[in-house]
């Protein structure tokens, strides 16, 4: 079984401290990570989330299972008051991948 990390870290400006969150999400045991150039899968999955500016998005993790049936997670491009790590763990809590 595999497990989403997501550090986000924000803030205003460059004046003001980033403020942090952690989300953990179970993702199944098995997931796809397609990033942007590599395949014309990135467009197409995309297409299907109408209103997402695509320069904002590195890659698409595509996985198993989430709670909401939606089967895809939004790798985001790091901004200078936006910033956002991504890990795929083992239930053990081992980083498996960096994203």
């Amino acid at each position: 079984m595999f497990i989403l990390r997501i550090i986000q870290e924000e803030r205003e400006n460059g004046n003001k401290p980033f403020e942090q969150v952690i989300e953990n999400f179970e993702i199944g045991k098995s997931y796809s990570v397609i990033k942007k150039g590599s395949s014309k899968e990135f467009d197409a999955i995309l297409e299907t989330y109408g209103g997402i500016n695509k320069d904002e998005i590195a890659a698409i993790l595509c996985v198993e299972k989430r709670y909401d049936d939606n089967n895809v997670f939004f790798i985001l491009e790091t901004t200078a008051n936006r910033q956002f790590s991504y890990f795929v763990m083992t239930e053990s809590g081992k980083t498996f991948e960096r994203l």
